[in-house]
């Protein structure tokens, strides 16, 4: 059992990284930037819940491991928020700590890629890790895009 559970979690890792994401109808993309513009100093701040602040604590501890366990079931906004945060940074440690063969270009892309999907799922920062939530997706956007330029420079066989 003990081995299956870490198992379990890689594999809803995974599944949730590579699912679907929801379409949405919206205004084409030049009309958001506009509409975002024009009213992102009119839109007040969001209220936080318990659920906001129990999270948030448990990020600026950087106890990742408990808010993916509280926040599996995703039944609440605030659930999926915190979920993919911790997910992002759950991810970024493994990279870190992970040893890249010198051309294994794909799978470095495919990290840094899972990277930047969770973060661009998230809808809400809370202030206390703001600049390294903004960090994390600079700097996996980057090495995501430098290991895809790489990959276009290798030939095809």
């Amino acid at each position: 059992m003990k081995k299956v559970l870490p198992f379990i979690l890689v594999l809803l890792l995974a599944l949730t990284a590579c699912g679907t994401q929801e379409i949405e109808e919206t205004a084409s993309p030049e009309e958001n930037k506009t509409e975002q513009g024009a009213n992102a100093d009119k839109e007040p701040k969001k209220e936080l819940t318990a659920e906001d602040e129990k999270f948030t604590k448990l990020m600026t501890e950087k106890n990742y491991d408990a808010i993916i366990k509280d926040s599996v079931s995703l039944k609440t906004e605030e659930q999926k928020n915190f979920y993919y945060l911790a997910s992002a940074f759950i991810k970024n440690n493994e990279v870190q700590t992970k040893t890249f063969a010198e051309t294994d270009y794909n799978a470095a892309k495919t990290d840094y890629t899972v990277i930047v999907n969770y973060l661009k799922r998230v809808k809400y920062v809370p202030d206390e890790i703001k600049a390294e939530v903004d960090e994390l997706r600079k700097v996996s956007e980057e090495k995501a895009a430098f290991y895809t330029e790489e990959l276009e420079k290798q030939p095809t066989e």
